[in-house]
């Protein structure tokens, strides 16, 4: 037994949270009183996201008071036995899981004020209490130690976002399911090849499994499952059923947009650098940098053709993914810089932050005016300059221009590739920056012109501060982009491996 930290606590509280405040919000309806006006009828609706929006606010909180542990005296562990023979359950918050962690409450706390905000949706503590499950499907998958716990929180975020999803439209919900199970299940026939080979399912041993022990049959099968995964894991979005939820369960689609691509590139840069996959795998970094590149320019071109603002926002998702998969690529050379691990780790952080402002400003146009059509939009400047400031921070923060957070992203992977001396592919990231920044600019001006459409048939406030929230937070982050490039040096120690050192034995 070693000494109880107050750190571990808060890891606890932290992996707990979105649990307990599920269990509130679907018992939300059992608590209140008969509404007796419209005015009530109203604020008990709001009920369950508001204790959404506050239970994120308490996560980031907790996020937050892990950083001087983080950050000077290293991981903070909580390290379960269940019984001597069962199971040993690891979680680790770690100098790059704890900013992650900030990030999935703070996209937690936004889709929780765009909910509130939207016209009477069916089962609102249902939506709060399903979306609260993903937020913490999420956090542990992030936060595990430990390859079957990863898989058994990736599954619980997924078959919540399933179920949400379910509450507008079966069809798309239905393949959302399947389409992201069918990844799930390899990861999991990986991982227990893994673990049959080794006796051991901690992520800190994958790297001293995969390079000690001669590779048979087994373990390279077990591999090629693992490695194959993670980047459709990282491309979910990628697979065409992302669009089909914008417009078939237009106030979901946003949470499998935001929550899935940041989990992905958790696991990719988690596992695949430590793992040292290129002794096994030499044709991966090829593969991944083909992959990457495509699914990049398939998500830049689509969003450059879009019609409305929820297939933009889909669209430069897909393209957002590419970017994760062609860093792995990258990464797999051997004489590969720091700063392509640098930009993955920060593009997940910042990407969310940009992907929210933009879907944020497609569902809100689309509740005040009942389309988000660009064509039926002329003139939305004057109506609605919230949405319209929101969508270019966010779309040109996508597109890697200064000063927006996105710029330090495009810069490390750049400057990375150019000294790896991949010029090519350099010029080919850029270029592909340049089109989604067309994309961006081309629907603004679009919907900048012409007279205003008429007045909007839903106003709220939650729409209003979700929108200011998500264009302050781009600002804040851009002008303290030299800073969070700076922490991604930090953030490099936590991506390759999961240290064994401190570990906590907690009852």
């Amino acid at each position: 037994m070693g000494a109880f930290r107050p750190d571990t606590v808060v890891l606890n509280w932290l992996l707990t949270l979105p649990f307990f405040a599920a269990a509130c919000a679907g018992l939300f309806p059992r608590l209140s009183l008969p509404a007796h006006s419209e005015k009530e009828a109203e604020a008990m609706r709001r009920g369950p996201f508001m204790l959404g929006a506050l239970a994120s606010v308490m996560g980031v909180a907790l996020s937050v008071s892990l950083f001087p542990a983080v950050f000077r005296t290293g991981p903070v562990t909580a390290d379960y036995w269940w019984t001597k023979d069962l199971y040993h359950l690891r979680f680790q918050a770690d100098s790059f899981t704890t900013p992650l962690a900030v990030v999935i409450w703070g996209v937690g706390l936004y889709l929780n004020m765009h909910l509130a905000g939207l016209p009477v949706l069916s089962h609102p503590h249902r939506r709060a209490a399903l979306l609260l499950v993903a937020q913490g499907g999420a956090l542990g998958a992030c936060l595990s130690a430990d390859l079957i716990a990863l898989f058994m929180f990736i599954g619980l975020a997924l078959v919540a976002l399933w179920l949400l999803v379910m509450l507008d439209d079966a069809r798309a919900a239905n393949r959302f399911f399947a389409m992201t199970h069918v990844g799930a299940l390899m990861l999991l026939g990986g991982i227990l090849l893994i673990w049959l080979r080794g006796g051991d399912s901690a992520v800190t041993s994958l790297s001293y499994l995969l390079l000690s022990v001669e590779p048979n049959a087994l373990g390279v099968m077990g591999l090629l499952v693992l490695v194959g995964t993670l980047p459709m894991v990282a491309c979910f979005p990628a697979y065409g059923w992302l669009t089909d939820l914008a417009e078939a369960a237009p106030s979901t689609a946003m949470a499998p947009a935001l929550l899935l691509p940041a989990v992905g590139g958790a696991m990719l840069l988690r596992l695949l650098p430590g793992s040292m996959v290129v002794a096994l795998l030499p044709a991966l970094a090829v593969v991944a940098l083909l992959l990457g590149i495509a699914t990049l320019w398939w998500g830049a071109i689509r969003a450059w053709m879009s019609p409305g603002l929820r297939q933009l926002a889909a669209w430069l998702t897909v393209a957002q993914s590419g970017y994760l998969v062609l860093a792995i690529g990258a990464m797999a050379s051997p004489t590969a810089s720091s700063e392509i691990v640098r930009a993955a780790a920060l593009h997940v952080l910042v990407a969310p932050l940009a992907l929210a402002a933009v879907w944020g400003a497609a569902g809100s146009v689309r509740a005040e005016f009942g389309t988000d059509s660009i064509a039926d939009l002329n003139g939305l400047l004057r109506k609605a300059p919230l949405a319209t400031v929101a969508l270019f921070l966010g779309g040109l923060s996508l597109a890697g221009l200064p000063p927006l957070p996105g710029f330090q992203v495009q810069r490390l992977l750049v400057s990375g590739l150019f000294h790896d001396g991949r010029l090519w592919f350099a010029v080919v990231i850029a270029a592909a920056d340049l089109l989604v920044a067309v994309a961006v600019l081309d629907a603004l001006r679009r919907i900048w012109l012409g007279e205003p459409p008429t007045a909007g048939r839903w106003a709220s406030a939650w729409l209003s501060g979700q929108l200011a929230l998500a264009s302050l937070v781009l600002l804040a982050a851009g002008a303290g982009s030299g800073a969070l490039a700076g922490w991604t040096e930090a953030m490099l120690r936590g991506v390759f491996s999961i240290s064994r050192s401190g570990l906590v034995s907690t009852p």
